[in-house]
């Protein structure tokens, strides 16, 4: 896609601002670790990583929160989850991006190898880290051996198990093991307990929800945020339309209406979700899926539940 001259300007004119307060705070301008706004834990990244310094060292630095970030800070803060599941580390912003209940076991998972030996030094650095385990493969419905994983070598957060997310010559190809959450997660270590939940793993969310059914049924609450792209689920093989009726069979289903708001609407169907241009497949929002087995009080105190009309947010 062709940027304006604007946009390079702009951009310039950021990354120059950006410079200064980089070397100011870290001593270097290409820091090997940083930490994010609101937080005192270091995150370890690749310092030739564009990902890694525009979501952990640039973002911070202007004061910026990802999305992600912000529902899973307030509801862990509201929940106090006993059980923590993390699809889709990336450099692990929301796992290692806050603190948790003394009780608290946590699960991150993350397919890039390239990201395991930053994700390790990160978890190490935490208070937490005796609690937390990562693991590296794909996040699937099945297991299996030798799943092809595409590296955006430019860009780490667009990497996929989705071919046409990567299909450029340059992105690289790993074979890896794919393995279920319920494979992972201990069923004692579930059975009646508070689930909090993130994936972001480029449309192969509907995968991984299936393989964690055993998970999701012996908890005694859940909450999780979600990315929905109704392209990237295509190109993963599942209809949007029906992984969609899949989840809303499980969960309450809300999509994030203002993040800055922190508001949701309730997602009843597909209707109820905008779409650009009217595209059944030009559909990119984030929910938040609640068990239908939890607590009327799942909701974090800042948030809150509006309308549910299906105009754009």
């Amino acid at each position: 896609m062709k940027v304006s001259p604007y946009k390079r300007l702009e951009k310039a004119v950021k990354r120059a601002y950006l410079k200064p307060l980089t070397l100011l705070r870290y001593g270097t301008l290409r820091p090997e670790r940083a930490k994010l706004c609101g937080s005192d834990h270091w995150i370890y990244i690749d310092a030739d990583d564009p990902c890694a310094r525009k979501k952990v060292i640039e973002e911070p630095l202007r004061g910026k929160v990802s999305d992600n970030l912000i529902f899973w800070r307030d509801f862990n803060a509201h929940l106090h989850p006993d059980l923590i599941v993390d699809v889709g580390l990336n450099y692990g912003e929301c796992m290692f991006g806050t603190d948790y209940q003394e009780n608290a076991v946590l699960y991150g998972f993350e397919a890039n190898p390239r990201l395991i030996p930053h994700l390790e030094k990160s978890r190490e650095a935490h208070p937490a880290h005796e609690r937390m385990t990562i693991t590296n493969c794909l996040v699937s419905d099945a297991p299996a051996e030798d799943v092809p994983f595409f590296v955006n070598p430019d860009w780490s957060g667009s990497s996929s198990a989705v071919r046409e997310m990567n299909d450029r010559p340059q992105s690289l190809e790993f074979k890896l093991p794919a393995k279920t959450i319920d494979s992972v997660v201990p069923l004692e270590s579930a059975r009646g307990k508070t689930l909090l939940f993130k994936m972001d793993i480029e449309g192969y969310e509907s995968k991984a929800l299936r393989g964690s059914v055993e998970t999701l049924a012996s908890v005694g609450r859940s909450v999780g945020f979600i990315e929905f792209d109704a392209q990237y689920i295509t190109w993963a093989g599942q209809s949007p339309m029906e992984y969609l009726g899949w989840l809303q069979q499980r969960f309450h289903t809300y999509r994030v209406a203002s993040i800055r708001a922190k508001t949701l609407k309730k997602v009843e169907g597909f209707a109820d979700i905008p779409k650009l241009h009217g595209d059944p497949n030009r559909v990119h929002v984030d929910l938040v899926l609640v068990g239908k087995q939890s607590p009327e009080n799942w909701i974090a105190p800042q948030w809150s539940i509006v309308d549910s009309s299906p105009s754009a947010s």
